[in-house]
C-alpha cells in the first residue's frame, strides 16, 4: 500500500513539514557550499535543452532527445539553497529552478551560484513551470495572508508578479502551456482549475479528490482523480468535461500523454493507456506492482516505476523488455537519448534503456537539521544536455556529470 504522503508525491506534489510563515519577495541565501567535483568548464556544452515544468512539457512525457551521462559520474557542482522538501529541478536558459517547501530557488546553470530566493507560500513541495521569462509556482498552503493557490515569478529577478488565490489544497505541479496554466487541488476541494497568463481564472471543475497534475495535448486537459478512481478529459479553452474513464483502482500517478494515448497507472498495479479522443482503452498490462509514479515514454518503450523495479515495456505489444530493482517507491523516470534516469531513496540510478543494465548509480548525502536527519529524494531528476540534475530532501542540488 502507498503512503499518503507517497501517494501525494506521485500525483505531482506533497504536503511538506512544517516550516515559518509565507512572506512574499525575495529572501537572502544562506551559506552554500563551494561547488565539488571536476571544474564546470569541463563539463559537456552541446546546446541548451529545456526541461520546462513537470516530466519535461506539458505531456507530462518525461523524455528529452539529447543524450544524458552513461559513464560514471560526479558532481559538476552542488548547492543547498534550503532546507529540505524538493520538487523536481526545471532547467531553462541558464538557470535551474527548484521549488523547495514553498521557496522557490534559482541557480547557474553552470556553476550553482544562486540568482535569487523567492518565498511564495508556506508548505507543499511541487515542480515548478517556465514559461516565456514567468516561473509559475503552486502554493499548498499561504500563511500571513498569502492565499493557496498559483503565484507568477519573474524568472529573471525572482519579483512575484501576481497570485491566482484558487483556494485550493494544491495536490499538483502545474502545466503549462501557451494557453494557460492548469493545476489539479485536492483534499476538501477536489477541483481542476484553468488560469490565464495574466492571473485571471477562466474555469474549475470538479474531478474527485487529489486531482493529479494534469498533462495537456491538442487542446484537452487530462487529469486522474485518486479517490475517483477515473480519468477525466476537458475542453482547456472552457473546462466542459469531455469524457471520464473509470480505472481498476486509485490513480497513483499524473497520466503521461504518448501519441494518441493517455498512459496513467493506479495501486492495483495496472498500467492502462487510453485512446486521448475517445477516451476507449487502447491497451491495458500488468505492471507487477502499485505504479509508483508517472511513465516515461521513449520512441520504442513505455518505462514505468512500481514498487521495488523499474520496468520497461515494448510499446508495440506491452512485452517486458526488462525490469531493474531499486528500492522502494522509486521516482517517475526520466529518459534522455540511450539511458534512463530514476531515483529510490537516497540514489540515483542509470540504466541502459535497450537492456536494463545499471550504467551507474550516485548516492546523494544526508544532512543534520536540527534534531533530524535530511535524506533522500522524492521528486524525478531532471536530465539535459549530459548533466542530470537532482533536488534532495536534504535541501541540496547537485549537477551529475561523467567523470
Amino acid at each position: 500500500m502507498v503512503s499518503r504522503r507517497r501517494y501525494l508525491r506521485t500525483l505531482g506534489s506533497a504536503a511538506a513539514l512544517p516550516t515559518a510563515a509565507a512572506a512574499s519577495g525575495c529572501v537572502g541565501f544562506g551559506a552554500s557550499p563551494t561547488p565539488t567535483g571536476t571544474p564546470v568548464e569541463n563539463r559537456p556544452a552541446d546546446g541548451r535543452s529545456t526541461v520546462g515544468q513537470f516530466q519535461a512539457d506539458a505531456r507530462n512525457g518525461g523524455a528529452v532527445d539529447p543524450s544524458g551521462p552513461t559513464a560514471d559520474v560526479e558532481p559538476y557542482w552542488r548547492r543547498t539553497p534550503a532546507k529540505y522538501d524538493a520538487g523536481q529541478p526545471v532547467v531553462t536558459g541558464d538557470a535551474v529552478f527548484v521549488l523547495f517547501a514553498g521557496t522557490l530557488v534559482s541557480l547557474d546553470r553552470e556553476d550553482g551560484d544562486p540568482n535569487w530566493r523567492t518565498r511564495v507560500g508556506h508548505d507543499g513541495e511541487s515542480t515548478p513551470a517556465v514559461h516565456d521569462g514567468t516561473v509559475y509556482a503552486t502554493v499548498w498552503n499561504g500563511g500571513e495572508g498569502v492565499d493557496r493557490g498559483l503565484a507568477a515569478v519573474d524568472a529573471d529577478s525572482g519579483e512575484v508578479l501576481w497570485r491566482a488565490a484558487t483556494e485550493l489544497d494544491v495536490t499538483s505541479s502545474p502545466t503549462v502551456t501557451d494557453g494557460g496554466v492548469f493545476l489539479g487541488g485536492g483534499y476538501e476541494n477536489e477541483t481542476v482549475v484553468a488560469v490565464d497568463h495574466d492571473g485571471a481564472e477562466r474555469w474549475r471543475a470538479d474531478l474527485g479528490e487529489y486531482a493529479s497534475t494534469p498533462a495537456v495535448r491538442d487542446g484537452t486537459v487530462h487529469a486522474a482523480g485518486g479517490e475517483t478512481n477515473a480519468l477525466v478529459a476537458y475542453d482547456a479553452e472552457t473546462g466542459e468535461e469531455r469524457r471520464r474513464t473509470d480505472l481498476d483502482g486509485r490513480a497513483t500517478a499524473a497520466p503521461t500523454v504518448a501519441g494518441s494515448d493517455v498512459l496513467v497507472g493506479d495501486e492495483s498495479g495496472t498500467l492502462s493507456a487510453f485512446d486521448a479522443a475517445s477516451g476507449e482503452p487502447s491497451w491495458t498490462t500488468d505492471a507487477g506492482g502499485p505504479v509508483a509514479g508517472s511513465p516515461a515514454v521513449a520512441d520504442d518503450a513505455v518505462i514505468a516505476p512500481v514498487e521495488g523495479a523499474l520496468v520497461a515495456l515494448e510499446r508495440a505489444d506491452r512485452s517486458e523488455r526488462w525490469r531493474a530493482p531499486v528500492a522502494a517507491e522509486p521516482t517517475a523516470p526520466f529518459v534522455a537519448g540511450d539511458a534512463c534516469y530514476v531515483a529510490a531513496r537516497r540514489a540515483v540510478h542509470a540504466f541502459g534503456l535497450a537492456d536494463g543494465d545499471e550504467l551507474w548509480s550516485f548516492g546523494t548525502r544526508e544532512r543534520n537539521y536540527t534534531d533530524v536527519v535530511l535524506a533522500g529524494v522524492s521528486a524525478p531528476v531532471a536530465a539535459v544536455d549530459g548533466v542530470v540534475f537532482v533536488a534532495t530532501q536534504a535541501g541540496d542540488v547537485y549537477a551529475l556529470g561523467e567523470a
